[in-house]
């Protein structure tokens, strides 16, 4: 079995690459060859923590190596941060399709980030209005940069505008995308940047609504992926009235997203308020967007297919480059 370690795929993963297999991944999920079953989710509440696996399958299209079989295991302990550690961490076990034989262990902290940005990224290039944007990034942590990369990647960015709790981290990350980047990139109050924008991603630990609804402009797509649980949410109510709301799936951010379950709840909005999934946008089934002045959202919780493709992706490059450490079961 292979051992991928989260300084082996770093260099493996390209986020343009990724991109395009998490736009495949969804391709095969509309097209039906692909196994997602509802995750597993335990609660530990003595550990204010929650562990997750989330398994799934592609069958083969006819293309070389097509087929993938997988599982990650996450958990998400809130408490890690005053240890010192990440409040998410993960490990993801790839298998032989058709064998069942382990393949490869490898980081999960890393496919998680790059996924989900890369996840975003499919759905903005769907979604949002064509020409150059003003980017907005809730969040200063993992997702937060891994958006801005991502962002970068499908749509012009001329400006970058982040806002976080943590203003110290937020100060650094701007620094940081002025340097890598050469973009403006400033930290600024959550009203204005959400005044400001048309290209809104939302990476926060927020329990509660992180910007005022009603100062969107028109035609802006927002990209939430912070909150995945029924009783948090990063948008507020006004927000998801305003906007034409697709998910990652109905068994996914459909039955876990307070965004969606909380205005539910109060009859602000009914579940045909949701106007399909990503597969169904990708697919050409639903529009992203129907007109140019309209607010779109994406609200995702993260689906096993992506950490699959992801996974696959970055085992193949490995075995073709050498990488990884080989270790006998």
């Amino acid at each position: 079995m292979l051992i991928l370690t989260q300084s082996d795929l770093r260099p493996l993963l390209s986020m343009r690459d990724v991109i395009d297999a998490v736009e495949k991944g969804f391709q095969s999920l509309a097209a039906g060859h692909a196994t997602i079953p509802e995750r597993l989710t335990m609660e530990l509440p003595s550990q204010t923590g929650v562990l997750l696996e989330m398994p799934a399958y592609l069958r083969s299209d006819g293309e070389p190596q097509s087929s993938a079989l997988g599982t990650k295991i996450v958990s998400v302990f809130s408490q890690n941060r005053s240890r010192g550690l990440d409040a998410i961490q993960a490990v993801y076990l790839l298998l032989d399709p058709d064998t069942g034989v382990p393949l490869a262990l490898m980081d999960g902290r890393f496919i998680t980030g790059i996924r989900t940005a890369a996840t975003s990224a499919v759905a903005t290039r769907f979604m949002a209005t064509p020409g150059s944007k003003r980017l907005a990034v809730f969040g200063a942590g993992v997702q937060a940069e891994s958006h801005i990369e991502a962002m970068i990647e499908v749509t012009k960015v001329e400006e970058i505008m982040i806002t976080s709790r943590s203003v110290d981290r937020a100060r650094d990350l701007a620094a940081r995308i002025r340097s890598t980047r050469g973009l403006p990139c400033e930290v600024v109050a959550p009203d204005t940047a959400v005044s400001a924008a048309n290209l809104i991603c939302t990476c926060t630990s927020s329990p509660t609504p992180v910007f005022d609804g009603r100062l969107l402009a028109q035609g802006t797509h927002i990209n939430a992926v912070g909150a995945f649980s029924p009783s948090t949410r990063e948008l507020d109510t006004v927000t998801l009235q305003r906007s034409r709301v697709i998910i990652d799936a109905e068994s996914a951010a459909g039955r876990e997203a307070g965004e969606l379950l909380i205005p539910f709840s109060e009859s602000a909005i009914n579940p045909g308020h949701i106007k399909g999934t990503l597969s169904d946008v990708v697919s050409g089934k639903v529009a992203g967007r129907e007109f140019p002045s309209e607010t779109t959202l994406f609200k995702s919780c993260g689906l096993a297919i992506e950490d699959l493709v992801t996974a696959q992706l970055a085992y193949l490059k490995a075995v073709a480059g050498g990488i990884g450490i080989e270790v006998p079961m």
